[in-house]
C-alpha cells in the first residue's frame, strides 16, 4: 500500500481504482506481484526495444512499485525466489541425493532451474521408478455424504489397515461419526470455515463499534464463545436489547447503570461499555483515522493478552488483531468497507475438525499426489474437492514480455498437467483405489473432479471402449454392495450384514401423563403467560416450569416485534407530554421529533444502510396513525390518563379440589377514563394483519381486553366497560365500544367471556396440577373420527377454547407438531 502511495499520481495507470478503493487495488496487483516473484521475476523488465515487445502498464506498475521505497511482509513467493539465489552460496547443502516423484520436464520452469543448480551442486537427481502395478479402480457414488460415510467406514472396518491410505480431501466430520461405530479411530479432517467462534471475534468487534449501531450483531458479539465482554454485563446489556432494539434509551441505561452498582463489574467497566457500544461509535462520515481505531481496539486486545496465558487462541486472536491495526495504523480516513477487506485478508478461515484426530493404523493424506511410499489400498474421500487453486490469468503480451527477462509462467494447461501428472504418479503406488463421490450436498448437485477421467484413461483396457463405458464399468452404488443374503462388499473388502427390524420413529404423545404435582401451580400469571397455558399447556410448562429458551442473541426483537415496541413507545413518550400540557392531539412535528429521537434507541435496525426505502414508509405509517389514535380518543371523549400503567390482582380459582390463589401482573398499553367515568383500555398492536383481532372482539373472545378491565376495577367479573385494540400499523380500533369508533358486533360481552376463561383457567390448572400435560395441536392431528376437538368440548362444557399459537412457538420440534420425529 505505501509503496502505490508514493508511486500514485493523477495519470497513473492504476490511480482511478486506487482513489476509489485502494485495498482492494493493492492486494490485486500485489497477488500479481507475488505470481511473478514466485516464477523468478526480480522486478526488471527488458529494454523497451529488446523483441519489440512493450511492457503492459500492469507489469510497469508493478516494476516500479519492486523498486519503490518500503518494506514488504515475507511472503512464500520471496522464499522460492530467493532460494534460487541461495543455492549460489558455497556452503553445504546437507543433501545427497533428491528424488522426483514425477517427471522433472513437468516442473514449472523455476523449479527445473533449482533442480538444475542441484545438480550442478553434485546432488544425485532421479526421477522414481513407477511401480508396474495394475491398479484396482472402483469409484463409489453415492446420493448424499451420509450414504457414503456409512459405506466407507464398512469398508475401512472390513480388514487389518497396515497397508492403507486414507486421502481426506474434505471434511471428515460424518466419516469419523460412522468410523466410531466401528470403534475406529477418527481421520479428524476439517474443512476452512470462517464460523469459528475466535475467528468472528475480531470482524464482529469492528462491526459493532461503528454506528449506526448493528444490535443483531452487537448481540452476537456478546454471546460470542470467548467474548471479551464479562458475562454477567453481557447479560445485562442482552436484556436491555430484549426490551429495547436499540441503543442508548431507558433500557440501555438501566443496564449500564446495573453494572456500574455491581461490586464484580463495576463503574470502570460501565464506562467502557457504554463508550465503546453506544455514545463513542465511530461515525464514517466524520472520517476515522487508523490511530483512532487503534485506540478503540485497546480495550480488546487488553483483553485478549489478559486471556492469551490460560487461552491459546486468545493469542493467535491478539496477534491478529495487532496485524490489522499495524495495517490500518499509517491511514489517515479508514473507512468501513477497507477495514472489512483488511480484516478478510488477514484472518483466513481455519479448518478444525469437530472431532480430532487420532491415531491409527492407516496413512493419513490430503491429496493422493502426497503418496510417496507403497501401500496396497487407497480410500480417497471428499475426491470432488480434490483441486488445485487456480492459477492467475495473465495476458499474452505479459507472458511473452516477461519471457525476454528469463521469467517462464507456467499456462493453465501446464498446471493441470502438472496436477495429473503428481495424481497418476501416486495412484501407481497402490494396487486398490477407491475414490468417493457423492452426488448432492445440502440439497444442491455436486460437481465431478476432471482427474476422474485422467485416472480412468491411464488404466489398461482389454478392448476399445468409450470414457463413459469405462466409467460405468468401475461405478457402484450403496445400492449395489449387498446381495440378497446381506453379503456386502466393495473393492475385494467383505461384510456380513444382519437384517434388523425395521425402527420407525414415533412421534412423541401428545398427553404427557407424569405424577400430580403441586409445583406446577402458576404463582404469578401474566396475560401472555394465561394465553398459552390455555392454548397449550405442554408450552406453558416447558417455557415456564422447565424454563426453556431460545439463545439470547435469537431472542432480539427484529421485524413486526421491533416496530410495535418503537411505535409504543412514540404514543407512550408522546402521552406523557401532552399529560403534562393538558393537550388531546399532538402536533405533527411533535410526532416527527419524537420518532427522529426514538430510532436509534428502540429501532437503531432501521438506520442500516439498506433501509432507507423502508424507513421511509415506516416513518410516514406512524406519523400517520398516531394522530389518528390521539384523534379518535379525543372525537369518542376517551381521556387518556396513563401509559404502561401496571396492576397486580389475585384470582381465586378452584383447582386440585381446593381453592387456590394466583396472582395477574402485567402493565396494560393505554389507560383513560370515557364521558361516564368508566376506565376505558387500549391494548397497542402492530401486526400485517387486523382479521384476527377484529374476528377475537366479533366472538366475544377478546380475552386479553377482559382481563386488563377485570384487574383495573373491583370485583370478580370483568365490567362492560370501553376497551380496543388499535392496530398500529392500520390506524384502526378493533372494538364493540362505539367510543373507538365503528363498533363490532360482539357474540357475548366481557362478563361472559370472563366467566367462560375462569372455567378454563381452573379447567387446565388442574389438569396440569394432577400430571396431565397436553400438547393441544397434537391431540387434534390425531383425534379419532367422530371424536369431539377441543373447541367442541369447551364449548359443551361453556369454558373459553384459546387455539395455540404453534406459529410463534419455539417447541414445535419437541411436541413433534413440526413433523420432524429424530
Amino acid at each position: 500500500m505505501n509503496r502505490l502511495q508514493s508511486i500514485d499520481s493523477p495519470d497513473a495507470w492504476f490511480h482511478s481504482s486506487f482513489e476509489v478503493d485502494p485495498w482492494s487495488t493493492a492486494q490485486e496487483l500485489l497477488a500479481a506481484r507475488d505470481d511473478a516473484v514466485s516464477n523468478g521475476w526480480s522486478g526488471e523488465l527488458p529494454e523497451a526495444e529488446t523483441g519489440g515487445v512493450a511492457s503492459s502498464p500492469l507489469l510497469q506498475t508493478l516494476a516500479a512499485a519492486e523498486k519503490a521505497p518500503g518494506q514488504l511482509a515475507p511472503s512464500l513467493a520471496d522464499d522460492v525466489a530467493e532460494l534460487v539465489t541461495a543455492l549460489n552460496s558455497p556452503l553445504s547443502l546437507g543433501i545427497n541425493e533428491l528424488i522426483l516423484q514425477h517427471a522433472e520436464r513437468s516442473f514449472p520452469h523455476i523449479w527445473q532451474v533449482i533442480i538444475a543448480k542441484l545438480r550442478s551442486r553434485g546432488i544425485k537427481v532421479s526421477e522414481a521408478v513407477t511401480a508396474n502395478t495394475q491398479l484396482r479402480l472402483t469409484l463409489l457414488t453415492a446420493e448424499t455424504e451420509w450414504e457414503a460415510a456409512e459405506n466407507s467406514a464398512r469398508w475401512i472396518s472390513a480388514a487389518g489397515n497396515e497397508s492403507t491410505a486414507v486421502v481426506a480431501s474434505d471434511s471428515t466430520a460424518v466419516l469419523d461419526h460412522f468410523l466410531a461405530e466401528h470403534s475406529l479411530p477418527a481421520v479428524g479432517a476439517g474443512t476452512p470455515s470462517v464460523w469459528r467462534p475466535q475467528d468472528q471475534l475480531i470482524p464482529l468487534f469492528f462491526e459493532v463499534i461503528w454506528g449506526p449501531p448493528n444490535i443483531q450483531l452487537l448481540a452476537e458479539f456478546l454471546t460470542l464463545p470467548g467474548s471479551p465482554v464479562r458475562r454477567a454485563a453481557a447479560r445485562l446489556l442482552l436484556g436491555a436489547l430484549r426490551a429495547e432494539p436499540g441503543i442508548g434509551g431507558d433500557a440501555w441505561k438501566a443496564a449500564v447503570a446495573d453494572i456500574e452498582r455491581d461490586e464484580q463489574l463495576g463503574p470502570d467497566l460501565a464506562l467502557i461499555l457504554d463508550q465503546m457500544f453506544s455514545t463513542g461509535l465511530l461515525l464514517e462520515e466524520k472520517g476515522v483515522s487508523g490511530t483512532e481505531l487503534a485506540e478503540r481496539s485497546e480495550w480488546l486486545a487488553a483483553r485478549l493478552r489478559a486471556r492469551a496465558a490460560i487461552d491459546e487462541t486468545a493469542k493467535s486472536t491478539a496477534a491478529l488483531l495487532q496485524r490489522i491495526l499495524a495495517l490500518t495504523a499509517p491511514l489517515t480516513r479508514v473507512s468501513r468497507r477497507d477495514l472489512r477487506r483488511i480484516i478478510a485478508s488477514v484472518i483466513s478461515p481455519t479448518a478444525i475438525s469437530l472431532v480430532a484426530a487420532e491415531a491409527s493404523p492407516w496413512l493419513r493424506l490430503g491429496h493422493l499426489a502426497e503418496l510417496t511410499d507403497e501401500v496396497d489400498h487407497v480410500l480417497w474421500w471428499g475426491f470432488q474437492n480434490a483441486g488445485a487453486p487456480r492459477p492467475r490469468r495473465w495476458d499474452a503480451q505479459d507472458v511473452d514480455t516477461l519471457a525476454l527477462v528469463g521469467v517462464h509462467l507456467s499456462s493453465r494447461e501446464e498446471l493441470s498437467a502438472l496436477e495429473v501428472a503428481q495424481t497418476l504418479s501416486g495412484a501407481t503406488r497402490t494396487k486398490n483405489l477407491v475414490l468417493v463421490q457423492i452426488q448432492q450436498r445440502d440439497g444442491e448437485r455436486v460437481e465431478g473432479n476432471p482427474l476422474l477421467e485422467a485416472l480412468v484413461a491411464a488404466q489398461q483396457s482389454v478392448k476399445a471402449q468409450t470414457m463413459a463405458d469405462r466409467l460405468a464399468a468401475i461405478t457402484v452404488s450403496p445400492a449395489d454392495l449387498t446381495d440378497s443374503t446381506g453379503h456386502w462388499s466393495l473393492a475385494g473388502r467383505r461384510s456380513q450384514l444382519v437384517k434388523v427390524s425395521p425402527h420407525r420413529a414415533t412421534a412423541p404423545l401428545p398427553v404427557h401423563v407424569v405424577a400430580p404435582n403441586p409445583a406446577l401451580l402458576p404463582e404469578r400469571i401474566s396475560y401472555t403467560q394465561l394465553s398459552t397455558l390455555l392454548g397449550c399447556s405442554l408450552a406453558w410448562v416447558l417455557k415456564h416450569k422447565s424454563h426453556l429458551r431460545v439463545p439470547d442473541a435469537a431472542d432480539v426483537p427484529t421485524g413486526n416485534k421491533m416496530l410495535g415496541i418503537f411505535a409504543h413507545k412514540v404514543v407512550e413518550v408522546l402521552q406523557e407530554r401532552l399529560r403534562k400540557e393538558h393537550r388531546a392531539v399532538p402536533q405533527l412535528a411533535e410526532v416527527k421529533t419524537v420518532i427522529d429521537r426514538l430510532l436509534p434507541e428502540l429501532a437503531s435496525e432501521l438506520l442500516l444502510p439498506g433501509q432507507k426505502h423502508r424507513l421511509a414508509g415506516v416513518r410516514a405509517t406512524i406519523e400517520t396513525t398516531v394522530l389518528m389514535f390521539f384523534q379518535q380518543l379525543q372525537r369518542g371523549g376517551v381521556v387518556l390518563q396513563e401509559m404502561e400503567k401496571a396492576f397486580s390482582k389475585d384470582l381465586s380459582l378452584i383447582a386440585g379440589g381446593s381453592e387456590v390463589t394466583v396472582a395477574v401482573e402485567g402493565r396494560v398499553d393505554a389507560v383513560g377514563i370515557d364521558a361516564a367515568g368508566r376506565t376505558a383500555v387500549v391494548d397497542l398492536k402492530w401486526t400485517n394483519s387486523e382479521k384476527y383481532l377484529r374476528e377475537d372482539v366479533q366472538q366475544g373472545e377478546a380475552l386479553q381486553l377482559a382481563l386488563y378491565q377485570w384487574a383495573l376495577n373491583d370485583g370478580d367479573v370483568s365490567p362492560q366497560s370501553p376497551a380496543a385494540y388499535f392496530m398500529l400499523k392500520q390506524g384502526t380500533f378493533a372494538s364493540a365500544h362505539p367510543e373507538f369508533g365503528p363498533a363490532l358486533q360482539a357474540a357475548q360481552d366481557a362478563p361472559e367471556l370472563w366467566r367462560k376463561a375462569i372455567r378454563a383457567v381452573e379447567f387446565t390448572v388442574d389438569e396440569v396440577l394432577s400430571g396431565r400435560i397436553t400438547a393441544t395441536q397434537r391431540v387434534e392431528d390425531v383425534l379419532a373420527e367422530g371424536e369431539l376437538s377441543a373447541a367442541a368440548l369447551a364449548a359443551e362444557q361453556e369454558r373459553l377454547h384459546r387455539k395455540p399459537n404453534c406459529t410463534y412457538c419455539n417447541f414445535g420440534t419437541l411436541c413433534g407438531v413440526k413433523g420432524d420425529y429424530s
